[in-house]
């Protein structure tokens, strides 16, 4: 067994044999399901490019040619490869190894990235800036490949004739959950007859490389006068595929072959989700491509508190609850899983679209139901809602369509890190237009939240975090209206603020003996003008507790209505440096970290008490 822990560099693959490659693959799986299983972590995505990622190194030259993974979350065996196997029991812990591409990391960290679909359009920039002789090998997924900026950059490229550019296609039918659309069904046309996959596989291997580059382009030239159904060949490419991804003789003579190339070539290879660990492997919903810590023989979450629900499940247990009382329509792109949106996806299978990774297609899509008096709930998380912006803005917002959006994932996200943190969106919808922006304390606020949303005739955003409540008994007609209300009433300070957030540190006060005030303005927007006059009228101080970035917030407003008034009391606030990058860890590690304990809470109120 190789001893993954003492890599250095990647300068070793190049001398092994074809033999030791396939023992130092196999080595890696159980390397990463033995790790994976303690730390938690991306699972399924790692294993099915453990052959990918081997042969990358095998062929080209990890010094000079640039290697970008899209996403990120499927470059486990990268950082295996290039030193840092040994810091993988620290994986996604704060200070410890990212689960992502990390510039900081390694000097063979090139993009990153986080969100899908960026590397190609990356790609085309770094072959543009750099006139040296180098390639630029993209690994991306076949539902990444899907997404607008990826189509974009692909539109792009295959105009550019750049014989480096070189993008892997690793078509495993998934994304986090099954891929979806037209073009998934476009792959399934491109991947042929299991006999014509065989004949590939065992040409690769046997003929010379110069026949099969003369069968190839032979065989393209027929195709061409016979039939036009390969979107890459059309837009300019030097297609090849598709071919068993788990072939690791096949895959290194392929890599040779495209990296004398004289065009840009998508090499498409097939793999498996999850190779080589069966619970993984038969996984069709999603379940491994994150998981937390689990028992490697069951596959089953250890640790895990049957007693809390999760904010997303509760969601999806309320539009269950909902939809048999009232019609709506569910859209998320590509997070049925993470949302937990299973069982309403196969209850009521004409009410529900997952339009695979394509936020932007997913919020105008809302907005079109919307415009014929619909009603309709689009369910994103809050750091892919951002990348819909524009149409969030101009679609849904400017023209005062009532869109129900359940804003997940909202504020301090943990392991994924800073490209996930939900903690741009209040910012985000503040500046938008007729937004109603809400987040709840607790499950039954959640469902009077999307009660009351259900009446309105404005776009309204839900936030709720990615954390649990006590699983409990719901009344589903629990009802609230547009307004904050008082928790606790004492002392000259009060605490404004919204969210979970506001109950947690009403116990770091009360476990302190800390005399303050607590008042839950659970709709962030609208404020409620009625309470903040009471607020202002009995307080000397407002202190505004807000885990996000401190830019155009509940704040803000707070402040610019104090002055209009020409109150007296001082306003505080409790958030976060918008210059400050939130790193990755479990969720209380980073809040404890970056000024959210319950010891920075209790200094931080005996200073604004004795700011005079």
């Amino acid at each position: 067994m190789y001893d993954l822990e003492s890599i250095k560099d990647p300068s070793f693959v190049k001398d092994l044999s074809i033999k030791e490659l396939k023992e130092l693959c196999k080595d890696i799986r159980s390397f990463l399901v033995e790790n994976i299983s303690k730390t938690g972590g991306h699972l399924s995505s790692n294993l099915g490019v453990v052959e990918i990622t081997v042969a990358m190194y095998y062929v080209f030259d990890p010094e000079v040619d640039k290697f970008l993974f899209d996403v990120g979350h499927q470059s486990y065996v990268h950082k295996i490869l290039t030193g840092r196997a040994k810091e993988f029991s620290t994986l996604r812990q704060y200070g410890g190894l990212s689960g992502y591409i990390n510039k900081s990391e390694s000097k063979y960290d090139i993009w990153e990235s986080g969100h899908s679909s960026t590397s190609i359009s990356a790609m085309t920039g770094i072959l543009k800036s750099q006139s040296d002789d180098f390639h630029v090998v993209s690994l991306i997924g076949d539902s990444s490949i899907m997404n607008g900026v990826a189509l974009e950059g692909i539109n792009y490229l295959g105009q550019t004739n750049d014989r480096r550019a070189i993008i892997v296609l690793n078509d495993n039918k998934m994304g986090i959950s099954k891929s979806v659309g037209a073009l998934s069904k476009a792959f399934a046309r491109l991947r042929g007859t299991a006999f014509n996959r065989g004949l590939k596989k065992v040409l690769t291997k046997i003929l010379p490389k110069c026949i099969v580059h003369v069968f190839h382009q032979f065989k393209r030239g027929i195709k061409g006068l016979l039939q036009q159904d390969n979107i890459f060949e059309d837009m300019g490419f030097d297609y090849y595929g598709p071919y068993d991804g788990h072939d690791l003789k096949a895959i290194i003579k392929l890599f040779r072959r495209v990296r004398d190339a004289k065009s840009p070539v998508v090499l498409h290879l097939q793999t498996i989700k999850g190779k080589g660990y069966k619970p993984s492997e038969d996984d069709k919903t999603g379940s491994f491509h994150g998981v937390p810590p689990f028992d490697i023989e069951t596959g089953k979450p250890i640790n895990c508190d049957k007693s809390k629900i999760s904010y997303s499940e509760m969601v999806s247990n309320y539009l269950l609850n909902k939809r048999e009382t009232c019609d709506f329509t569910v859209i998320t792109p590509a997070m049925k899983e993470g949302a937990k949106l299973d069982n309403f996806a196969s209850k009521y299978p004409n009410d529900f679209i997952d339009v695979g990774i394509a936020e932007e297609h997913a919020t105008v899509m809302s907005a079109g139901i919307a415009l014929s008096n619909k009603n309709v709930v689009l369910l994103m998380y809050s750091t892919f809602a951002q990348r819909a912006y524009d149409e969030l803005l101009n679609d849904i917002a400017r023209q005062n369509l009532h869109v129900i959006i359940g804003i997940d994932r909202a504020g301090i996200v943990g392991e994924d890190g800073s490209t996930h943190h939900g903690m741009y969106d209040v910012s985000m919808f503040e500046s938008m237009p007729n937004f109603i922006i809400g987040m709840p304390k607790d499950n039954l606020e959640l469902v009077g939240m999307f009660n009351y949303a259900f009446t309105v005739k404005s776009p309204i955003a839900i936030r709720y975090p990615r954390d649990n409540d006590i699983r409990k008994e719901i009344d589903y007609n629990y009802s609230i209206d547009c307004t904050w209300e008082m928790l606790k009433e004492e002392g000259d300070l009060v605490v404004v603020g919204y969210g979970p957030m506001l109950l947690q540190t009403i116990e770091f006060a009360e476990r302190n003996n800390v005399q303050i005030a607590f008042c839950n303005a659970r709709f962030i927007r609208p404020i409620d003008y009625k309470m903040l006059d009471y607020l202002f009228g009995k307080y000397k101080k407002i202190d505004v507790l807000e885990p996000i970035v401190a830019n155009g917030t509940l704040f803000h407003n707070i402040l610019e209505y104090k002055e209009k008034m020409h109150y007296n009391a001082r306003v505080y606030k409790k958030s976060f440096n918008p210059d400050n990058i939130i790193s990755y860890g479990k969720i209380k590690d980073l809040y404890d970290n970056y000024g959210f304990s319950e010891e920075d809470f209790v200094k931080d109120i005996k200073e604004v008490e004795l700011d005079d």
